[in-house]
């Protein structure tokens, strides 16, 4: 056989083995016998693969960064100035005009709280039960939780280097926001080659109430919006120059990219499509299959995290998750979400139609279309999910994996109306900018409020917040609510262990010389039996001294400290 037709043979026999042993690789370890030690393993695996992920695309943005700097010569540095003056905005904005608070409970403490745990002891699991001492988190007793570790891998990069606060991963989002805000810029640039279209774009995403207000929580979302625009904008970097450092960067950001929300999977559906539109020829080149193998080792620990989640009800107690019947009330209300100019601006939708419509189709239709799909995959893919809803509660906040496509078309509404009308009106594009301005002004009430959401659990986080300073040193709280009192430090177990587990309080009155302590929190105040039980079965079975108690609405908040046992 010649030498010629030999090489192309072996590269491809050696790339589908690559496939097959990383394949054989998670069939071996999810087959192994059922127990805890398969979940221990993926609870350390998903950190480590995390790490290597996470250093990879660092070092594939350090090789990159010559391509992003020979793009921003191109648009010039009058634009690139200004741009970052909307970031620089957008940050401020978010940190000090949105309330810096949670607004998804008792979610937030346990992205934290996980990352607490990956900083401390590199496994990425919550307690149920965790002891801190001598300024260290001992993890007695662990769970897996049921959302992937991104967000908490993120965290925990900040724990390990400031400690752990609650502050810096609110600015970690703040910093999103802005960087969230550039990469728009460069995606609609690299797309549509409108420097105006381009900027118009990023302050569309700055505008949007919900993105304000989101940013400025320790929420996922953003998070998870940010890593699916860059995967995004690596690959519009990879198209225009098509060197395989480019390709590395795509690889790297997509298998990052995963592991913050399920559904940021389907991001692999917006790519294809952008490939197969843009340029269908890349699927020749071998490079994409080479670096394949690197997305599919970089994405093991999501796979083994898909199953282990598989049978997770997903908070559906009753009934199905998913259901025709759900798609077609969520089509209703997430449609006229975009349109109810309370919570998002109206204007926005309309340029957005108008971007879609009319903006250079006969010369960017493929570029609109691209983006079209992006839009529907992650507005659509929540219409079938029973709580995908954006008026239920507070899962308006998926809507934020929607607002970048949402965004771009916006930028090319306004730049089309300017176009249109410049000769009749010759300032028309400040005139436009001061308008989008001046629509976003009517938000800021909206933006400024807490809401009514969740406002038991808002008061019972704040009076936690105070109730862990009012503990002693080597203390312990019984709690629903460890990882709120873990992240400031303080040792905690959930409150049914009390239940249980007879002779542990007993334990811990000898154990925790600095008191044992009784958490009246929002699950000791709903209305179901189980969760009620549990503190009630504590304070009845125990003496203890009332050390604060606050009653707000028809809810009670108290902190006890156990003396005996009755």
């Amino acid at each position: 056989m010649p030498d010629k037709l030999l090489k192309p043979i072996l590269i491809i026999v050696l790339i589908i083995a690559a496939y097959l042993l990383i394949g054989l690789f998670l069939y071996l370890m999810i087959m192994s016998p059922p127990g805890n030690d398969l979940t221990r393993f993926i609870s350390y695996y998903t950190v480590i693969i995390l790490e290597l992920t996470f250093i990879l695309l660092i070092i594939a943005l350090v090789f990159n960064f010559k391509y992003i700097k020979e793009l921003c010569k191109e648009i010039g540095k009058k634009y690139i100035l200004l741009l970052i003056f909307i970031a620089i905005a957008g940050v401020l904005t978010t940190s000090f005009v949105a309330p810096r608070i949670h607004r998804i409970y008792y979610d937030e403490d346990i992205y934290n709280h996980i990352g607490q745990c990956i900083a401390n002891n590199r496994q990425a699991v919550m307690c149920n039960e965790g002891h801190y001492e001598n300024n260290e988190l001992k993890i007695i007793q662990w769970e897996y939780n049921k959302q992937p570790h991104g967000f908490p891998f993120l965290s925990g990069i900040i724990f390990r280097i400031f400690g752990t606060n609650e502050l810096f991963v609110f600015i970690l989002n703040n910093i999103l926001f802005g960087l969230t805000i550039i990469v728009i810029f460069f995606i609609t640039f690299l797309l549509f080659k409108d420097t105006f279209a381009s900027i118009l774009a990023s302050l569309a995403f700055l505008f949007i109430p919900i993105n304000l207000q989101w940013y400025n929580t320790s929420a996922v979302e953003p998070s998870t919006t940010f890593f699916l625009c860059l995967s995004v904008l690596a690959l519009l970097i990879y198209l225009k120059n098509k060197k395989p450092i480019n390709l590395f960067f795509l690889t790297c950001s997509l298998a990052f990219s995963f592991y913050f929300r399920m559904e940021s999977i389907l991001i692999v559906f917006v790519i294809g499509l952008f490939l197969l539109l843009k340029d269908i020829k890349t699927f020749q080149e071998k490079y994409i299959y080479l670096f394949g193998i690197l997305l599919f080792f970089l994405s093991t620990g999501f796979l083994f995290h898909l199953f282990l989640v598989r049978g997770q009800n997903w908070g559906a107690l009753s009934g199905p998750k998913l259901g025709f019947d759900i798609f077609l009330y969520n089509l209703g209300t997430n449609s006229i979400f975009y349109f109810n100019n309370k919570i998002f601006p109206l204007m926005f939708s309309l340029f957005a139609i108008v971007g879609l419509i009319f903006y250079k189709t006969k010369t960017h239709l493929k570029e609109k279309l691209s983006v079209f799909i992006w839009f529907l995959v992650f507005w659509g893919i929540f219409l079938f999910f029973y709580a995908g809803s954006y008026q239920y509660g507070q899962d308006v906040r998926f809507s934020l994996l929607s607002y970048a496509p949402i965004a771009i078309f916006a930028g090319l509404g306004v730049s089309f109306s300017g176009n249109l009308l410049k000769d009749k009106i010759k300032p028309i594009k400040p005139i436009l900018v001061i308008l989008l301005v001046l629509n976003f002004s009517w938000f800021l009430p909206f933006i400024r409020a807490e809401g009514e959401e969740a406002w038991a659990a808002r008061r019972d986080h704040r009076y936690a917040d105070e109730f862990a300073q009012l503990m002693g040193d080597n203390s312990i709280i019984y709690t629903h609510n460890p990882n709120i009192f873990l992240l400031r430090e303080k040792s905690a177990i959930q409150s049914s262990f009390g239940m249980h587990f007879p002779g542990i309080i007993e334990q811990h009155l000898a154990q925790f010389k600095g008191g044992v302590y009784i958490h009246f929190n929002f699950w000791s105040n709903v209305d179901d039996p189980a969760q009620r039980g549990y503190t009630e079965y504590l304070l009845n079975n125990y003496n203890y001294e009332i050390i604060k108690e606050y009653y707000y609405r028809n809810y009670k908040y108290g902190l006890y400290k156990i003396i005996n046992h009755r």
